[in-house]
């Protein structure tokens, strides 16, 4: 008989199981989460809303030293209203688990976690991310990103982190160009900057096309607004409906754009923006608008990168016997003074200042299970018209978004990204 190796054994030996759980994915969202804490949430119907604005003043100003002896003094004027519509527009998220998952990890002394628990509570939190994401990038089409390049079973994209494994999405030549295909997201890479599909990419599929999620329509003003819908400057394009060239420069968001060749962020540049703000419709009015900065870390890092260079150590006031450190544990959490909102879903090369006391969300269906009589789960059906050992539940919301004053926000477009973010 052969001398017994260790398979002769493994019968009886015990088995390590590390009681932790690592998730490798990242879950939830940033501002998203915000906007639901702190902005005005109106439930309506299906039913368009209907948002006033007074773009206007009026009276007519004229000298009267003329006038005021028995001559004719002319007409006045009033403010002038008008009024923009938003819809709400629907996203439903599907998760789906076996029976047996459910049997073999129901209790400790199966498994570390329970997998019904888990897939219920990260759905939760990538239904979040789903909505922060659509949010950052939402130009009123459902858009997430554009492709930057294609590699084997994979598309590179501006931000990795704009998409979440399993997810399906839509690739599209243009609004209201070609529909090339559906596919599925095996992974997503944020190092590489790459989605990872579960095969290959639709045939045609090039630089600049549009990433959309899965079932949007592909053309504008037909999904969910966001960042890049209100957050723009010019007369070009309407704004809830409203022709914006009806109003010069009312729904147009101060911006300082630079360029195609970039361009570094500087206190003088944000202090410029800022100004803007002041200029559209007052210090007192910018002052209480709750005005946040929203960016990514690349932004955050630029903003960073003013106060590095101008740090200055007196050596021989230093004790102990160890260099300076010349980076704290944390960046600063303010640019100008207002509250820095670092966003790892944020589009990079971009600063948003958001405020808050004027953005609003509608609300026809609050972000909840899909219900049919009290039930939340449901179960699959096979081919055979039987039960499948598989059950659905389904988060859904019906919901929109608005920014009552376009004039109190302001956004920095082509901002140089720091090396080493983002691939730079």
């Amino acid at each position: 008989m052969a001398i017994a190796s260790v398979s002769a054994a493994i019968a009886s030996q015990h088995e390590y199981l590390r009681p932790n759980l690592e998730e490798l994915a990242l879950l939830s969202g940033t501002l998203w989460k915000r906007i639901n804490a702190r902005t005005d949430i109106k439930a309506i119907s299906n039913r368009p809303a209907r948002i006033p604005f007074q773009p206007l003043t009026g009276g007519i100003f004229r000298t009267g030293s003329a006038l005021f002896d028995g001559n004719d003094m002319g007409q006045g004027s009033g403010p002038q209203e008008t009024f923009g519509t938003l819809s709400c527009v629907s996203f439903l998220q599907a998760s789906e688990y076996t029976a047996l998952t459910e049997y073999s990890t129901d209790s400790d002394e199966k498994a570390i976690a329970n997998y019904v628990t888990l897939t219920q509570k990260q759905a939760a939190e990538t239904f979040g991310g789903y909505m922060d994401a659509l949010y950052c990038y939402g130009d009123g089409s459902n858009t997430l990103d554009t492709v930057v390049s294609t590699t084997t079973n994979g598309l590179v994209v501006n931000n990795a982190n704009a998409f979440q494994d399993n997810q399906l999405v839509d690739i599209w030549s243009a609004l209201g160009g070609t529909l090339r295909g559906t596919v599925q997201i095996q992974s997503v890479d944020i190092a590489n900057n790459t989605i990872w599909l579960t095969g290959t990419y639709p045939a045609g599929t090039t630089a600049g096309d549009l990433i959309l999620v899965t079932g949007s329509a592909g053309v504008a003003n037909s999904g969910l607004f966001g960042l890049l819908y209100y957050w723009a400057a010019g007369n070009t394009g309407n704004y809830m409906g409203i022709q914006k060239s009806a109003y010069p420069g009312k729904f147009s968001t101060p911006n300082i754009n630079f360029g195609s060749s970039g361009g570094s962020l500087t206190p003088a540049s944000v202090r410029a923006l800022e100004a803007q703000i002041i200029l559209a419709l007052g210090e007192e009015r910018a002052d209480s608008s709750e005005l946040i900065a929203h960016m990514n870390v690349d932004m955050a890092a630029a903003w960073e990168n003013n106060a590095l260079p101008v740090q200055s150590i007196i050596y021989n006031q230093m004790k102990g016997d160890e260099s300076a450190d010349m980076l704290k544990k944390k960046q600063t959490s303010t640019i100008a003074g207002r509250e820095i909102v670092r966003n790892v879903r944020a589009r990079p090369g971009l600063i948003h200042f958001i405020p808050l006391k004027h953005v609003f969300r509608l609300e026809t269906k609050a972000v909840d299970y899909y219900e049919v009589g009290g039930q939340t789960i449901f179960p699959a059906y096979g081919a055979s018209g039987g039960l499948m050992s598989a059950m659905l539940f389904y988060l859904v919301t019906m919901v929109q978004t608005g920014l009552g004053q376009p004039r109190l926000a302001a956004f920095m477009n082509n901002v140089t990204i720091p090396k080493y973010y983002f691939g730079h």
